[in-house]
């Protein structure tokens, strides 16, 4: 009897010592997820922030780039001007500035004018602040990217083809959106002239790819060293000098259309150049 009572409290010790095992180990397990769950959310909120921290300054980048394509838009008009004005004063010195002919050279500043001031208005719309998503068609922004632009890229002598298959609309933050378009513009427009292009072309090409909304930017510029191709969407990476550029614009543009619009954006090169295109599921609340 005495000896059956001793195994059984060896049983009872045994099987405590079992329970206080486990209870550690599912103690240790608790405290070590929570330890595993303050270590990720740590990350993430060192992410996001990191993030803001790029958004932000693309947002600057921007308006350094909005400020450059307004002096270049501006220079033409206030050569213009100048031109009018010693018109005036030519006409003045040899007795010919009837009120007629001051009317003209007047009405001709009125409009070199209201050009400029139409100028800014709209790189004044692109910069305004928005976070309300919204349904658009992708032309129409490309019509607004293009928009900012298009002085620029005459002026490199850059022909710029249009094919629009099908519009669609979709949803997301327009003027971000216009952004990501920009940032594509403006690349492939550096590449065609840093490359020196004796034709230089840029190619759109708006319409539908896998039922889903699509637009295709593609160049001559010789395409992409293959010792770069993995590094065009990274952070701060640049081929530039840090006075030209901050390696954030292509990288910004994926965040855009994939973070923020669920959407995708890839690369490659083709026959004569690189093509970026951009992949985003159609409003079909419209």
């Amino acid at each position: 009897m005495f000896e059956q009572a001793l195994e059984n409290q060896q049983y009872i010790f045994l099987f405590l010592l079992i329970t206080l095992a486990l209870l550690f180990f599912i103690l240790s397990k608790i405290s070590y997820n929570k330890r595993l769950e303050k270590e990720v959310n740590k990350q993430l909120n060192e992410l996001r922030e990191k993030d803001k921290l790029l958004i932000a300054q693309s947002k600057l980048a921007a308006v350094g780039e909005t400020l450059a394509h307004i002096a270049h838009q501006w220079k033409q008009p206030l050569s213009q001007i100048n031109s009018v004005v010693a018109n005036i004063e030519a006409d003045y010195e040899d007795k010919k500035l009837d009120d007629k002919r001051l009317e003209e050279h007047l009405n001709e500043i009125e409009k070199l004018t209201f050009y400029m001031s139409d100028t800014i208005e709209s790189f004044n719309n692109y910069l305004q602040p928005n976070e309300e998503k919204e349904s658009f068609s992708i032309k129409d922004a490309f019509d607004n990217a293009f928009a900012l632009v298009y002085k620029l890229l005459e002026s490199k002598q850059i022909e710029c083809k249009f094919e629009i298959e099908k519009d669609f609309k979709i949803l997301g933050v327009k003027k971000e959106f216009v952004q990501a378009i920009l940032v594509i513009l403006n690349n492939a427009k550096d590449v065609l002239v840093d490359n020196n292009i004796e034709k230089p072309k840029i190619n759109i090409f708006i319409g539908e790819v896998d039922n889903k909304a699509y637009l295709e930017i593609s160049d001559n510029g010789g395409g992409i060293p293959s010792e770069l191709f993995e590094k065009i969407f990274d952070p701060y990476f640049t081929t530039k000098p840090h006075s030209q550029g901050t390696g954030h614009g292509l990288c910004m543009a994926k965040m855009i259309v994939e973070k923020s619009m669920h959407g995708k954006l890839k690369v490659e090169n083709i026959r004569f150049g690189a093509k970026f295109s951009i992949l985003l599921s159609k409003d079909n609340n419209e």
